[in-house]
């Protein structure tokens, strides 16, 4: 470590600068790590005279930046953790060592990093803090890994099914709240082969055949008796899972099991859960708006309790307002959190933001870093359309990602789609995103739609929407509201529900 080399330096007083960053220099060359800083600071002159090469790795920054400007390193503390650093270092001056962890920022691809920082204060003979040195080391990976076990630990702390994981000869290993509650057991299980848990209404021969199911298939599922510590037996619903090694050898058994009649009651329940979400999910869709240059109004019906399509639209300012309509790959559960997450960023982004091609790649951020990680959402993403209106010059800058193309029915009879844009929001890394720009008069009428509107008919996509756009075109000169009651009754009549349907129509005065 670099502080030992100080400790050298204090003893032998005849070395000097020059023949110490020799030194250090040929250390670094012989140890150092790329996710490890070493580094080394002159207190009297205030500046840093040695910094290894790894820097570079994991703050984006080469050590030369270090050496001309002795603040860098608290600009590149991440901005939530700043006054939590600097209250540390008080304890340097008392000559004590510091050790703690906080996030940093690299400065070349933005990316969110945790660190080491170990600091040694070093004195001279008077007892003066003449020099600093440290280690930073680079612990995301160790961070992330903790946060998955943590996570693991959580899920199976508070999961209602019952978890129970057993050696290869059946003698139970872990268990979770659940299983206590299930059957009674606590850990006086541990340790226990599984033949106290059985009911006495199977032979072995029953066992067995599951055994070896297990064996030939990998798993078993299926209904059983079980025995609760005071004697009552009860159904449960059963998965045991043989789970191999990298080599393919067995290293334990994995049981998931649940109170068959407690689950009837959890699914009655969870109807009410899903009714109450539905009712969240349609209350934070943008109320009807009008005003004397637009009046915008929204129509949207999920084919399930919970759907992925969502609307919403802002004032930007007295001259601008914008309308945004996401539809997430799939449904359910999983689809609507998701519209949920983007709806409570949305008012933010579009009003900083303000234009198409800004407004996406910041959406395609946040589904990168919140949904792209590794694990079971890794792989969502939406389709989006949105438009700017300009209500003073009369024009609307749009993109369209990945979603069916918009109209605009001009007075006239004309009919204009919103068809440039990008790849769907969170599909790609990074996106290239084209706008496109149409002037409008006042009368004309701007139609928005999920996908759900066009595969309803039976057609090529191209022909669906053709069709859409066509059965519109007699009812643009009702009113925004009006219009979208005859194309609900249009859905309600014409087309089976076979995914969430969402239109907005937006009256430009």
């Amino acid at each position: 470590m670099i502080h030992k080399h100080l400790q050298k330096i204090r003893k032998d007083k005849n070395v000097s600068l020059k023949e110490l960053l020799e030194l250090l220099d040929e250390w670094n060359t012989l140890y150092n790590k790329a996710d490890q800083v070493y580094w080394l600071a002159n207190l009297a002159e205030r500046r840093v005279i040695f910094v290894s090469p790894s820097c570079e790795k994991i703050y984006g920054i080469q050590p030369e930046a270090f050496y001309q400007d002795v603040e860098l390193w608290k600009k590149v503390i991440h901005p939530e953790d700043r006054e939590k650093v600097e209250k540390k270092q008080s304890a340097l001056w008392k000559g004590s060592c510091l050790e703690h962890e906080y996030r940093i920022i690299h400065q070349q691809d933005g990316t969110v990093r945790w660190v080491l920082d170990q600091t040694f204060p070093a004195f001279d003979e008077n007892g003066k803090l003449v020099m600093l040195s440290g280690v930073i080391t680079d612990i995301t990976e160790i961070k992330k890994m903790n946060e998955k076990l943590l996570l693991a630990e959580k899920v199976c702390e508070h999961v209602q099914q019952a978890i129970l994981i057993t050696d290869e000869n059946g003698v139970i290993q872990f268990i979770n709240p659940a299983f206590t509650e299930i059957t009674g057991y606590g850990s006086e299980a541990i340790g226990l082969s599984l033949d106290f848990l059985y009911s006495g209404y199977y032979n072995e021969h029953f066992y067995q055949t599951i055994k070896k199911t297990v064996a030939e298939k990998g798993q078993w599922r299926g209904s059983l008796r079980g025995r609760r510590k005071n004697g009552e037996v009860y159904a449960q619903q059963t998965m045991i899972t043989a789970i191999h090694d990298k080599e393919g050898h067995l290293i334990f058994y994995l049981f998931l099991f649940s109170d068959m009649i407690k689950n009837e009651k959890t699914a009655t329940s969870l109807k009410d859960d899903l009714k109450l979400a539905q009712e969240v999910q349609k209350r934070v869709l943008s109320k009807p708006l009008k005003t004397e240059v637009i009046d915008i109004y929204g129509m949207y019906v999920p084919s399930g309790e919970l759907g992925g399509d969502m609307y919403a639209w802002y004032r930007i300012d007295s001259d601008r307002y914008g309308i945004f309509l996401m539809d997430v790959m799939g449904n359910g559960v999983a689809a609507s959190l998701i519209c949920m997450s983007v709806r409570s960023l949305l008012n933010g982004v579009i009003r900083k933001c303000i234009y198409p091609q800004e407004v996406f790649h910041e959406l395609n951020k946040h589904m990168q870093l919140l949904y792209h990680e590794d694990g079971p959402m890794n792989t969502y993403y939406f389709t989006a359309v949105y438009a700017m209106v300009n209500t003073k010059e009369k024009f609307i800058e749009y993109a369209s990602a990945g979603h069916p193309p918009g109209f605009l029915f001009h007075p006239n009879g004309l009919v204009e789609e919103l068809d440039q844009g990008c790849a769907p929001i969170g599909l790609l890394s990074h996106l290239h995103v084209e706008t496109g720009k149409l002037n409008y008069a006042p009368g004309a009428m701007l139609v928005l739609y999920s996908d759900g509107a066009i595969e309803g008919a039976h057609g090529s996509v191209r022909t669906n929407i053709e069709m859409f756009r066509e059965k519109l075109k007699p009812y643009i000169h009702l009113d925004n509201k009006n219009m979208i009651v005859h194309i609900n009754k249009m859905f309600k009549e014409e087309y089976p529900f076979l995914d969430d349907i969402s239109v907005v129509v937006a009256k430009l005065h």
